[in-house]
């Protein structure tokens, strides 16, 4: 079982047996996302497909991390194929844990899109979230589950 305690953090880096966790970082990474979106009219969305649809991102990867100062990550491998950090797109990160082996990473961006990534390690699954509203190009909110390694 793979499981970590609030406050005491170290690297759990899924795809490896637990019993080989000694650092003092946190690493979870997942892979496909599958669920749904809804499609705001507007940008590079035509009326005819906006509204809500069943969406995914297939070959998408999540990493959420912390760090052993606490500051946490949100690293994802979109349908792009692009390798984005959220702090290094100027994103505010915040960590909350939830319980004893789960914990919620969120991202705020100035663009008023807001992230929640919510590890539950009972599933070993993320639900995330997305709300790009304040985004010209495509506005959407998506409601995604992710299996992790």
């Amino acid at each position: 079982m793979k499981s970590f305690t609030a406050g005491l953090f170290f690297t759990l880096t899924l795809s490896l047996p637990a019993s080989n966790v000694h650092s003092a970082e946190l690493t979870i990474s997942c892979g496909d996302s599958s669920g749904y979106a809804y499609y705001f009219e507007g940008g590079l969305v035509e009326k005819s497909k906006s509204g809500f649809v069943e969406d995914g991102i297939t070959g998408g990867q999540i990493s959420l991390t912390l760090n052993d100062k606490n500051e946490g990550d949100i690293l994802t491998l979109d349908a792009t194929g692009v390798l984005k950090s959220a702090s290094s797109q100027g994103g505010t990160i915040l960590t909350i844990p939830a319980g004893d082996n789960s914990m919620n990473w969120i991202a705020l961006y100035e663009d008023g899109t807001l992230e929640v990534y919510s590890y539950n390690g009972n599933s070993n699954t993320v639900a995330s979230y997305r709300n790009t509203v304040g985004n010209a190009t495509i506005a959407k909110n998506s409601i995604f589950i992710s299996t992790c390694d």
